[in-house]
């Protein structure tokens, strides 16, 4: 029994790591986006890029490269800032920051919004897509800090008939409200309602 023990001790702490590092932790989203794995291992999505130039004390000029990616891993905005052949200056976590959507998130989000069979149906060849942009609100039970939450909004006939606007989490990857604004109707959809009534 003793001998058991022992045995049981390491395969004991040998799970706990394992379960630390489950590939059920990454997020679904992952395996349908371009991704880069930072220097710290985690997996992020870049969102935009620029290059920059700044002065420091002194006068100095400092050209810089600028990076703001989504850090899936860690569920946070990252700004990570290099020289131009590569070497770090800084690396700035902005957990209060949102980033738009990319255009693969977004193409994802709208794959995941298509799942629900009633708002699929409402699809046509001529819908046009859009969104992408940041939903956050203090205090909502799935968009808040550590979510990527983003609108998607779905119309036809250059967006006068509203087909569907949700809100998407593409950290969790999932649909958190499919009818996220169901009063909003395209610019000829209200005179006809009125017109029926």
């Amino acid at each position: 029994m003793l001998r058991l023990k022992r045995l049981m001790l390491p395969l004991c702490v040998l799970l706990a790591a394992c379960a630390g590092t489950r590939e059920a932790e990454r997020s679904p989203t992952l395996a349908h986006v371009p991704t880069q794995t930072l220097p710290d291992g985690h997996v992020a999505v870049l969102v935009r890029e620029y290059d920059d130039e700044v002065k420091l004390d002194g006068g100095r000029e400092q050209r810089m490269h600028v990076r703001y990616l989504w850090d899936y891993t860690a569920a946070v905005a990252r700004e990570i800032q290099t020289t131009p052949d590569g070497a770090l200056l800084s690396d700035t976590t902005k957990p209060a920051l949102t980033l738009n959507a990319t255009d693969a998130e977004l193409a994802y989000a709208v794959a995941l919004l298509r799942e629900d069979k009633a708002i699929d149906a409402r699809f046509t060849a001529d819908s046009d897509i859009y969104g992408g942009f940041s939903f956050r609100e203090p205090g909502h039970e799935a968009c808040d800090k550590a979510s990527r939450c983003i609108h998607v909004i779905v119309s036809r006939d250059s967006g006068r008939y509203k087909v569907a606007h949700a809100i998407v989490d593409l950290q969790t990857a999932r649909v958190i409200d499919p009818n996220y604004d169901p009063d909003l109707g395209g610019v000829l959809e209200t005179p006809l309602k009125a017109a029926n009534q």
